[in-house]
């Protein structure tokens, strides 16, 4: 009699994996150093001498660094790279992978910014040659990759190269030409992404020569067309009196005014010459004979020859008065 036995086994569960990779930081500058700490467990339990191997790809998606390091009896590892001064600005991504027995059983990931390094002195620029119409700039202590604004006092500049980048180094080297003819001093400037700043003058000659001789007069050209008269302006001060001019011809005599008041009578003027003795008298009718009078005396007869002169001069007297009257 044979016996059979079956022998049944109890299915085994599977395990379940775990795995971390954490930087110590969010964010590292250019050349700084990452430190990436990381635990394994296997069914919640710390995995000790499991092979993690790490990489670390930059913004630019090239490998910029790998290894392989071992758990510990805690089951974490850790492991440090410095990030290349060149290294692009941007997001770094982190993958893990853990192995066991030859077998991978589980990854992780996580990821880190890098950002750009502050120069590492002063920023500077210097013009060679620092007088033209075109110079070459050569800067220095830039914030590493940074875009570089070239201005000409408060305008941006056209550059060769156009962009103009920092280097690994933190330089950079651009020509430019100047933005006017105009003799004098300027400014140029140059500023990076981060506003790390730095200037220096640079001087435009005077190309104008000395005056040539003076040209010959040209032709008269045609007269314009008259212009518009233009608005009055004010009166200006009175001028001193001109000497008096020439007396003007005579003018012709005016109307006859009215006749004016008769006058008082004026003094009696001197007595004037004697008129001539006008026409005798006709004769007058003989009177009647008178009576013989008494024979007179001599005395008598003279009486009456002076008495008929100074009737007579009395006569001339009378007339002479009223001529004048009537003359004045």
């Amino acid at each position: 009699m044979a016996l059979a036995m079956t022998l049944c086994v109890a299915p085994a569960f599977a395990d379940v994996w775990s795995l971390t990779a954490i930087p110590n930081s969010t964010t590292y500058v250019q050349g700084a150093l990452v430190t990436i700490n990381g635990a394994a467990t296997n069914n919640a339990v710390p995995a000790a001498n499991v092979l993690v191997s790490v990489q670390v790809t930059d913004a630019a998606g090239n490998l910029a660094y790998s290894t392989i390091v071992m758990t510990g009896a805690a089951g974490t590892y850790t492991t440090q790279f410095r990030i290349s001064p060149t290294a692009p600005l941007g997001t770094c991504t982190i993958s893990a992978v853990a192995s066991s027995g030859g077998t991978q059983v589980t990854t992780a990931s996580g990821v880190f910014t890098v950002t750009a390094a502050a120069p590492s002195g002063p920023s500077g620029i210097t013009l060679t040659p620092s007088t033209g119409f075109a110079t070459t700039i050569i800067g220095s202590n830039f914030t590493l990759s940074d875009t570089i604004t070239i201005k000409w006092a408060n305008t941006t500049m056209t550059t060769i190269p156009q962009p103009v980048t920092v280097n690994s180094t933190g330089n950079f080297i651009a020509i430019i030409t100047a933005l006017t003819s105009t003799a004098g001093t300027y400014n140029i400037s140059a500023t990076d992404q981060h506003g790390y700043t730095a200037s220096a003058n640079f001087t435009v000659p005077n190309m104008t020569g000395p005056a040539g001789a003076a040209g010959a007069t040209g032709a008269t050209g045609a007269t314009g067309a008259t212009g518009a008269t233009g608005a009055t302006g004010p009166a200006g001060a009175t001028g001193a009196t001109g000497a008096t001019g020439a007396q003007g011809a005579t003018g012709a005599q005016g109307a006859t005014g009215a006749q004016g008041a008769t006058g008082a009578q004026g003094a009696t003027g001197p007595q004037g010459p004697t008129g001539a003795t006008g026409p005798q008298g006709a004769t007058g009718a003989t009177g009647a004979t008178g009576a013989t009078g008494a024979a007179a005396e001599p005395v008598s007869i003279w009486v009456a020859v002076v008495l008929s002169l100074i009737a007579a001069i009395a006569a001339i007297y009378a007339v002479i008065t009223i001529r004048r009257k009537i003359a004045g």
